[in-house]
């Protein structure tokens, strides 16, 4: 097997993207212990990284307000590096370039439809098939690795806080009567709207965890407006008082909080990834992305979605309407009756 000493791994994507490649830094770590690894991640990502132990360095690439001087820093900060592998985990163009740019010995990324010349000749040394469409993306992620030999048994997501956040959320749950294990995190919103449940379904499912199970229902969302405004929708529906937790929480935070929750409920998003990562199981409701793809990691959680023949589209809504038919006619009554068995 090669040996390296001095990595970059690229993920310029989403904060869910972030967290679900973090079983290739454990890998990576787990070959070569002693191996300095190095991250580059979009800014508004990073806190799926900070805090990990198994990470040497951080860097953040920050397109929309970055001047033309940090951009040539930090590029040149990578060349400086003198990385010996370079993995892009992106499948972009602009992960290609930072790839190129590393001019580590060995640069591997993933073949795709239409790819530039100069991406297949000069910006990696090895160009791999992407794996089948039904791969998870943990498991993509992975692939890239095994032309170095490594083939991960057990691979988890990982996740981390510090004791300030920790300490943060104790005063949290205290504050407001919370009892780990005895309330369910509900997160309505995705980073798409089009990947939402309806204001009525959130509603019902409260009510029946409130009043039936007994267990209390916190909602949270990103400090987003139509995020906030779908949380205030779910409210004006609800005939119980959930805790309202919307848009006060960072990443950090959120984890921690679903780390200590009797399980999760919402859509596919990163909050839903979070709950996989920190061992809270979680109830997902899954429309034109594929579960196969994105569904929670790991074992003990459960995936609810319709069993039409158009999923999943991969759309921005039917006939590009934002709004998902195969999610929004998921009726409360189907979700109940998902919920409780699974929880039994």
């Amino acid at each position: 097997m090669m040996s390296f000493k001095n990595i970059l791994v690229i993920k310029l994507k989403q904060l869910g993207d972030v967290l679900l490649s973090t079983p290739v830094l454990a890998a990576l770590k787990e070959a070569w212990p002693q191996a300095r690894v190095t991250y580059l991640v979009r800014r508004g990502t990073e806190a799926m990284l900070t805090d990990n132990p198994l990470l040497d360095e951080l860097l953040v690439a920050d397109r929309e307000r970055e001047t033309w001087a940090q951009a040539l820093a930090r590029l040149w900060r990578l060349r400086q590096a003198r990385f010996d592998l370079a993995l892009e985990l992106s499948g972009g163009d602009r992960g290609a370039f930072h790839a190129w740019v590393s001019g580590a010995r060995e640069r591997l990324g993933y073949q795709r439809l239409r790819q530039p010349f100069w991406q297949r000749h000069l910006a990696f040394t090895r160009l791999l098939p992407r794996p089948p469409v039904k791969t998870h993306t943990v498991e993509e992620n992975l692939a890239l690795l095994a032309p170095l030999g490594l083939k991960p048994l057990h691979p988890r997501l990982l996740f981390f806080w510090n004791e300030e956040v920790e300490a943060r959320v104790q005063d949290l749950l205290q504050r407001h009567g919370l009892v780990p294990g005895n309330f369910v995190v509900m997160h309505p919103a995705a980073g798409w709207t089009f990947k939402s449940w309806t204001p009525e379904g959130y509603a019902r499912v409260a009510e029946a965890l409130e009043q039936e199970w007994g267990l209390k229902v916190v909602l949270t969302a990103a400090p987003l407006p139509r995020e906030q405004e779908l949380v205030d929708a779910v409210l004006v529906e609800c005939r119980v008082s959930p805790l309202n937790l919307a848009g006060q929480l960072s990443i950090k935070e959120l984890g921690a909080l679903i780390s200590k929750a009797r399980f999760f409920f919402g859509v596919d998003s990163a909050p839903m990834h979070l709950a996989a990562a920190v061992g809270t199981p979680a109830a997902a409701l899954f429309g034109p992305t594929g579960d196969f793809n994105w569904r929670p990691w790991g074992e003990g959680h459960l995936v609810i979605k319709k069993d039409y023949d158009c999923l999943p589209c991969g759309q921005d809504g039917c006939q590009g309407s934002k709004v998902s038919r195969c999610l929004t006619e998921i009726t409360p009554a189907e979700v109940l009756e998902r919920l409780q068995e699974w929880m039994k």
